[in-house]
């Protein structure tokens, strides 16, 4: 789990309860995973049909792919409890 989940909480028996609550939530968040591999599955194939170029302001249309993927990205390091530190 990185710290970021924890970093707003003072004491450290706050950041244990909190974390406890988190760690208990794991089943939730490997569904979100998997909710979140599904998106980035549906975008890639929508990203890689040639008809994306057929379309108006398709550069921006991919600009707007890539920051939404990197989003993705990022929430799914978010959610991976398996983590350490400040990965």
């Amino acid at each position: 789990m990185i710290s970021a989940w924890t970093k707003h909480l003072k004491t450290e028996e706050e950041k244990e309860r909190f974390k406890s609550s988190v760690l208990g939530s794991k089943t939730v968040l490997l569904r979100l995973q998997e909710l979140i591999n599904e998106m980035k599955e549906d975008t890639e194939r929508l990203e890689l049909d040639t008809r994306i170029y057929d379309l108006p302001n398709w550069d921006y249309r991919n600009a707007d792919t890539n920051g939404y993927k990197r989003c993705l990205r990022q929430i799914s390091k978010l959610i991976n409890l398996d983590q350490e530190g400040n990965k």
